[in-house]
């Protein structure tokens, strides 16, 4: 669930940053958009320390958006999004309400690592945009959470 006062973005062990672009890679932003609109949404994470682990990436999506493909990297071709450069995930799906993404880490790989879903505004009103997590998911000490705004979606008629 999502509490109804919103948690502050920070953590302990990771930081996490949710950005929105456009198919031709620009920066986007979501506070308006218009029904159809689609985007690339790209989850970075920096980890504090080079440790190895299972590591959860959960994104929760505005109701008024639907993820159309959750892992890009696997949708087949990908020279559309050839600007975009992200990390493999092991295991990555799309749920009604949110996408998630599972990653094995190393100790010593990179404490940068990425993921990428695409999406769409299918439904037009003003829905809330829940923060996105990362947590290491046998260490619950480690873990992050990202800011959290809102989204309007205009439909045709506005």
């Amino acid at each position: 669930g999502i509490t109804r006062e919103p948690e502050p973005e920070g953590g302990a062990g990771f930081r996490i940053k949710r950005d929105y672009y456009t198919a031709d890679g620009e920066l986007a932003d979501v506070a308006t958009v218009k029904q159809n609109d689609r985007f690339v949404v790209v989850l970075s994470v920096t980890a504090d320390h080079p440790w190895g682990g299972h590591i959860m990436v959960v994104d929760p999506i505005p109701a008024g958006f639907e993820i159309e493909n959750p892992d890009i990297s696997v949708g087949g071709d990908t020279t559309s999004y050839d600007w975009l450069s992200t990390d493999t995930a092991t295991h990555t799906e799309a749920r009604t309400d949110r996408f998630v993404a599972a990653l094995d880490r190393n100790d010593g790989d990179a404490l940068d690592f990425s993921v990428a879903y695409t999406v769409r505004a299918v439904s037009p009103g003003k829905f809330q945009q829940p923060p996105a997590t990362v947590e290491d998911m046998y260490r619950p000490e480690l873990f992050a959470r990202s800011g959290h705004g809102t989204v309007e979606v205009v439909g045709p008629t506005r």
